[in-house]
């Protein structure tokens, strides 16, 4: 019974796999017949100088494969020729990361890709484009490899869109500024470094600060919030608002740098490098859930204490952290409050770092869910944030978000020198 059964699923297996070989076959044809001017057009330029029309190039895959890609030696559009490669069944329109300037190569042993074939687009591919951050490459390509081909078909569709909105081309130094405000262009991976590292010379409490959309909004009209992200020890750039903005602004940014995303990957690297956290904001009970969820997650986390964000006394709240010996602050006071206090108070905070983080708690403690992966690839996940708070979140985002692109308008046209 056994054995008929996995007949049955591997017959099943072939007669999907040639489906889509048939599907993406036809769709590649179609686009060669769509792109047949510009084909006939850069063979006439290749004639003029004498050249052959399309060369092939070898490149290697993450598994580690030799890839070869067509591309036309002269004429606009030159990777177009790589439709001929798919046609010829030699790649698939998505599959295997090819590396390029691109990808993300997985930090795994003796890598073996789950998809069949190398592909000219992939998930790491529009992870790069948007900034986000993955923990676990392979697991985005075993999810990537079980897609059909529709879900083949929106891949290709959001990644051409982010390629439109976050293009690249910029400069990619490390300190850079925007709206008068300097901030880091990092990796994830350097900015969890700069989180936890001991310095035996540090004076005061190292503060770190997420730079996106309502943050611009509110220290545009506010002096203090202003001179105090001005002011910080690290400024970290958080959200797709910032990303465009950065690309109208010359700047490519590293990597989208959110302390959603940052939190799971600090806790890790607090584990092995024996940090503590202290939890200090949100709701009554909000801050403690979010603890006991992160502790039950990663094993060995040392969270000393946490506290709501409703108290009168700031001596009492900082005589509670420092008593704690937590070397990890993570303050959840809503902007502009959270970075005003910790401005304030630095000095008295025994705490090695200490990090403005928004309403963090409220997704780790299961109060909020998170948008859900397409809507954060995509960008949209002020969209989710609107849709699950839409009076709170009303002023943010369907005033904040215009008046924000008006600001970018207005940034552009002044590095133009118009």
């Amino acid at each position: 019974m056994a054995a008929q059964t996995n007949r049955h699923n591997i017959a099943s297996t072939k007669k999907t796999s040639a489906t889509r070989s048939v599907i993406r076959f036809t769709f590649a044809i179609v686009l060669m017949v769509a792109l047949l001017p510009l084909y006939i057009l850069n063979i006439l330029f290749s004639m003029l100088v004498l050249k052959a029309p399309i060369k092939g190039e070898n490149w290697i895959d993450i598994g580690g494969d030799v890839v070869e890609l067509y591309s036309w030696q002269v004429g606009p559009f030159k990777s177009s020729a790589n439709i001929i490669n798919v046609a010829m069944g030699q790649v698939h329109f998505v599959g295997t990361p090819i590396i390029r300037g691109t990808t993300s190569i997985p930090n795994v042993k003796r890598f073996k890709s789950p998809c069949e074939k190398a592909g000219l687009y992939d998930c790491l591919q529009l992870h790069h484009a948007t900034g986000l951050v993955a923990s676990d490459e392979l697991t985005l390509l075993e999810a990537q490899a079980t897609q059909n081909c529709i879900q083949d078909a929106m891949l290709v569709f959001k990644l051409v869109v982010c390629n439109a909105l976050y293009k690249k081309g910029g400069c990619t130094q490390g300190d850079c500024q925007m709206f008068g405000i300097p901030f880091a262009n990092t990796t994830m991976h350097d900015a969890i470094n700069w989180v936890c590292q001991s310095e035996q010379t540090q004076t005061n409490c190292r503060v770190g600060y997420f730079l996106n959309v309502n943050s611009i909004n509110l220290a545009s009209s506010n002096k203090s919030l202003h001179c105090t992200l001005c002011g910080s020890d690290k400024n970290f750039v958080d959200g797709s608002g910032m990303r465009i903005a950065a690309q109208h602004s010359g700047i490519d940014l590293a990597d989208n740098v959110n302390g959603t995303d940052m939190l799971p990957l600090l806790c890790e690297q607090a584990v092995q490098t024996e940090q503590s956290f202290f939890l200090l904001g949100a709701k009554e009970g909000v801050a403690k859930q979010a603890g006991e969820a992160l502790q039950a997650k990663y094993t060995g986390l040392d969270i000393r204490g946490t506290h709501h964000g409703y108290f009168n006394s700031d001596d009492d709240i900082i005589e509670q952290i420092n008593q704690s010996g937590a070397t990890i602050l993570l303050v959840a006071l809503g902007s502009p409050r959270q970075e005003l206090w910790l401005a304030k108070n630095k000095h008295r905070l025994n705490c090695q770092c200490a990090l403005a983080v928004g309403g963090l708690f409220d997704f780790f403690s299961g109060a909020i869910p998170r948008a859900p992966l397409w809507m954060r690839e995509m960008g949209l996940e002020w969209v989710w944030r609107l849709m699950q708070e839409p009076k709170t979140k009303f002023n943010r985002y369907v005033i904040g978000n215009p008046v924000f692109l008006f600001r970018v308008f207005i940034l552009k046209q002044s590095i133009r020198g118009l």
